[in-house]
């Protein structure tokens, strides 16, 4: 049976996207009406053989979501398939199918250049002669793909399938920076929308902290509208509770002075330099640890319902999780608490059914970059960004507008 364009639900699109190996959360509808906030329309399209599924179902072949930026002045538009197309690049009679439904919708939306970035590896052998043998032309990253790609071809990917191997690979500091925060009074806590407001506050701390521009706050309020009723989102915040780390300190100054007993003990029976050091070590801990509770009493008083000192948002799309977002204050760094936050969204992840946790793009700040190694990360490297002219004249003025609005 030939294959023939789709006319699926939104609900149907996504199933097919989120099941699919090659499918992507940037391929589901919700991140089509996501898009729409900043100026983008979007369109599905999909192929396959009618009535030829289970039941007499129709049996999908290859599905795209297909976002559309008109130019300011001229009345074309490029054609955008973030992380698309979700089809098995093997099938050659999927993909002609499906390219030509999507450049039959492009043209009548006026789109003149299709660039797409499949979710698929670069080491797949199919994926790159599908496209160049189709007309696609790969995008040359150049020396700051950052600036070039639409997005990051190199990821940071680590396996949650089995959390409590993977916790046993972590190096020692990251399980004991885990650790930190669970004994220091940090709480964690997995929001929905009421928790927008805190995270965006994280969010513009770590904007001027670091010095670059956010995203305004209309904007992860809609991300989290419209991909809340999937359950496919979670804003995570992490909060400092400072009568209960005023607690644990006074626990631990009573654990200390029980060890300085005995050490000074034995330095009475047992004079020497090794145990005069251990006794002022002790001494030193327990008037740290004094002035530190004093400190969480103090802004206790401040915030009696505690102090948000880390935030994050985390999407789901089927058994792949992306990290999109995260933030964190000024304040407490000390504590670690974006380790504790990983580790909890990990968890509550895997508990779903996740298998991979997606930290982005390789091409990031030094200081996150290596926060993300110490997730014993894959490094992993999609095929890259290819484009395709629909119109071949005006499709090279629009790539000419598009390489000039990426260098600004």
């Amino acid at each position: 049976m030939a294959l023939a364009a789709l006319d699926l639900t939104d609900r149907e699109h996504d199933d097919f996207v989120r099941d699919h190996p090659n499918g992507h959360l940037m391929q589901t509808t919700p991140w089509g009406r996501e898009k729409e906030h900043t100026g983008w329309t979007w369109r599905t399209v999909a192929v396959g053989r009618k009535g030829a599924g289970p039941d007499g179902t129709d049996e999908i072949a290859g599905a795209a979501l297909i976002l559309f930026r008109r130019t300011p002045v001229l009345p074309m538009a490029l054609a955008y398939c973030p992380r698309g197309f979700v089809v098995d690049w093997a099938d050659g009679e999927a993909v002609d199918a499906l390219l030509a439904e999507v450049t039959k919708v492009a043209k009548a939306n006026r789109g003149v250049l299709l660039r797409i970035d499949p979710a698929v590896r670069i080491d797949n052998p199919d994926i790159r002669p599908a496209l160049e043998s189709r007309g696609f032309t790969r995008t040359d990253p150049g020396d700051d793909a950052a600036k070039t790609l639409a997005q990051p071809a190199l990821r940071m990917v680590t396996d949650i399938g089995d959390l409590d191997q993977l916790h046993k690979d972590l190096s020692q500091g990251t399980r004991q920076s885990i650790r930190k925060g669970e004994k220091s009074g940090l709480v964690y806590e997995s929001a929905g929308r009421e928790g927008v407001d805190a995270f965006y506050e994280l969010m513009r701390i770590t904007g001027e902290r670091d010095g670059f521009g956010i995203r305004s706050k209309d904007y992860f309020t809609t991300l989290v509208d419209v991909l809340s009723p999937t359950d496919d989102i979670v804003i995570s915040l992490v909060k400092l509770d400072h009568g209960a780390a005023a607690d644990k300190a006074r626990a631990a100054v009573a654990d200390t002075r029980g060890q300085l007993e005995k050490a000074q003990a034995k330095r009475e029976k047992y004079p020497s330099d090794k145990a005069d050091r251990q006794v002022s070590q002790l001494e030193e801990q327990i008037a740290a640890k004094e002035k530190s509770i004093a400190e969480f009493d103090a802004e206790h008083a401040k915030h009696p319902d505690g102090q948000y000192l880390a935030g994050s948002v985390f999407a789901t799309c089927g058994t792949r999780g992306s990290y999109l977002y995260a933030a964190s204050s000024n304040e407490h760094r000390n504590l670690r608490p974006n380790y504790l936050m990983v580790w909890r969204i990990m968890q509550d992840a895997a508990a779903k059914g996740v298998k991979t946790f997606d930290f982005g793009g390789i091409d990031a700040s030094e200081g996150l970059e290596e926060f993300k190694r110490q997730w014993n990360p894959e490094r992993r490297e999609y095929a890259g960004e290819f484009t395709k002219r629909v119109r071949p004249l005006s499709g090279r003025l629009i790539d000419l507008v598009v390489k000039i609005y990426k260098r600004r």
